[in-house]
C-alpha cells in the first residue's frame, strides 16, 4: 500500500470514528422523542384529571410529586446497574414500567390508586430516562459530546413545545381514556425502537464495583443543576397563576418561546462547548446565568403578552445552555464505563431541584407575594454561578 493511500484510509477511519449522525444515534433520538412526548403530554393533563375526579383538596400536584419521588429513589441505583450489567435490559425494563401505568390510566382510576401507579411510572421514568441518556452518550464521539447532547436534548425541547398542547387538545376534544391510549401507543413506539438499537458489547466484570451514590467529581455540575432547577420550578409551578392574577392569560406563549429558544441555541452552545473546551464551558455558563436573570426580572413584572414572549425566549436560552453544559460536563468527567453514574447523578439533582423548588417557592410566595418570589429566584442563579467558578479558588 502506498503512503498516499494509507493516509487517505487513516483520514477516513478518523472521520468515521468522529461521525455523529449514525443510524444508531438517530434511533436513540427518535426513541427519546417518542418517550418525552408521552411524558410531557401527561404533565399538564393529570393535574386537571385530579381536579375533576380526585375528590381530594389540593391534589393537583400529587401526580408530579409521586413521579418525581419514584425517579429520585431509582436513579442512583440505576446508574450503578447500567455500568455493572450493561444498558439493554435496564432500558427495556424502564420503558415497560413507564408504559404499563399509562395503559392502566385508561380505566379512569380513583385518585389514590392513580397516584400509586404514577409512583410506579416514576420508577420507570427514573430507569428509562437515565438509561436512554447513557445510551445516547455511548453513541456520541467524545470530541463531539457537547454537540451530540445538544441535538439529542432537542427532543425534550420539541416535545415541551408540542406535547402539552396536544394532550390538552385531545383531553378537551375527546376524553381522558383516548388521551391515555394515544400516549401509551406513542410510548410503545419508543419501546419498539429500543429493540432495534444496537448496544455496545458489554463485558461482564469479574468483580462488581461497590455501589457509589455520587462520585465527588460530579458534585459541582450536580449542585449547579440543582440550583438552576430551583428557578425552573418556580416558573413551572406558579407562572400561569401569577399571569392570570396580572390579567394575562396566554401563558402558553411563554412555553412556546421557551421551547423555540432552546431549539435554536442548544446546538450552537453544544459546538461552543466542543471547540473551546474549558473557555467554552465558562462562556456558556455566564451566558446562561445572564439570560436567566434577565428572564426572571421580566417575568416578575409580567403585565402583558410581550413579557411572556420575551421572558420565555431569555429563559429558554438561559436554562437550556446551563442544562446542556452541566450534562456534557458530567459525561466528560467520567470514563465511558461510568456514564451511567454520571447520568444518574445529573438527573437526580435535576429532579430534586424541581421538587424542592415547587415546595419552597410556594411557601415564599404565600409569605411575600409572587413579584418578590420571582425576583428572589435570582439568588440561586447567582449561587449556581459561584459554585461553578469555585474551582478557580482551588
Amino acid at each position: 500500500m502506498e503512503a498516499g493511500e494509507e493516509k487517505i484510509l487513516q483520514v477516513e477511519s478518523k472521520d468515521k470514528k468522529n461521525r455523529l449522525w449514525t443510524a444508531n444515534y438517530i434511533l436513540v433520538c427518535l426513541a427519546s422523542l417518542a418517550l418525552f412526548f408521552a411524558f410531557n403530554g401527561l404533565i399538564p393533563t393529570l393535574p386537571i384529571y385530579m381536579e375533576r375526579y380526585g375528590e381530594i383538596t389540593g391534589a393537583a400536584g400529587l401526580p408530579l410529586a409521586a413521579l418525581t419521588i419514584g425517579a429520585v429513589l431509582t436513579r442512583p441505583l440505576t446508574g450503578w446497574v447500567l455500568d455493572v450489567y450493561g444498558r439493554k435490559t435496564i432500558f427495556w425494563v424502564g420503558l415497560l414500567l413507564f408504559l404499563l401505568p399509562t395503559f392502566v390510566f385508561i380505566w379512569m382510576l380513583p385518585a389514590p390508586i392513580l397516584i400509586v401507579f404514577r409512583f410506579i411510572q416514576g420508577i420507570g421514568w427514573g430507569i428509562c430516562n437515565t438509561a436512554m441518556n447513557t445510551v445516547a452518550a455511548d453513541n456520541i464521539p467524545d470530541k463531539r459530546m457537547g454537540e451530540g447532547m445538544g441535538f439529542f436534548t432537542l427532543t425534550m425541547s420539541f416535545t415541551q413545545a408540542a406535547a402539552p398542547a396536544f394532550g390538552l387538545w385531545v383531553m378537551d376534544k375527546y376524553s381522558f381514556p383516548t388521551l391515555f391510549l394515544l400516549l401509551a401507543l406513542i410510548t410503545s413506539i419508543s419501546l419498539v425502537i429500543a429493540l432495534i438499537i444496537k448496544y455496545p458489547e458489554f463485558k461482564k466484570k469479574v468483580e462488581k464495583p461497590k455501589f457509589i451514590f455520587m462520585d465527588k467529581l460530579l458534585l459541582r455540575p450536580a449542585v449547579v443543576m440543582l440550583l438552576f432547577c430551583l428557578s425552573l420550578s418556580s416558573v413551572l409551578s406558579f407562572l400561569a397563576v401569577y399571569a392570570v392574577m396580572q390579567g394575562v392569560s396566554a401563558t402558553g406563549l411563554f412555553f412556546t418561546f421557551f421551547a423555540l429558544s432552546s431549539i435554536i441555541f442548544r446546538p450552537v452552545c453544544g459546538r461552543i462547548l466542543d471547540k473551546r473546551r474549558e473557555k467554552g464551558y465558562d462562556f456558556v455558563v455566564i451566558l446562561g446565568v445572564v439570560a436567566q436573570i434577565i428572564a426572571m426580572l421580566i417575568l416578575s413584572r409580567t403585565s402583558s403578552v410581550e413579557h411572556l414572549i420575551i421572558g420565555g425566549a431569555f429563559f429558554g436560552l438561559g436554562f437550556s445552555s446551563i442544562q446542556l453544559a452541566m450534562l456534557s460536563l458530567s459525561l466528560r468527567l467520567m470514563p465511558p464505563e461510568k456514564r451511567g453514574v454520571a447520568n444518574a447523578t445529573y438527573w437526580t439533582a435535576f429532579d430534586i431541584g424541581v421538587a424542592a423548588g415547587s415546595i419552597m417557592w410556594g411557601i415564599v410566595a404565600a409569605a411575600v407575594g409572587y413579584y418578590i418570589m420571582f425576583n428572589l429566584n435570582i439568588v440561586p442563579i447567582i449561587a449556581a454561578m459561584l459554585v461553578y467558578f469555585a474551582k478557580r479558588l482551588d
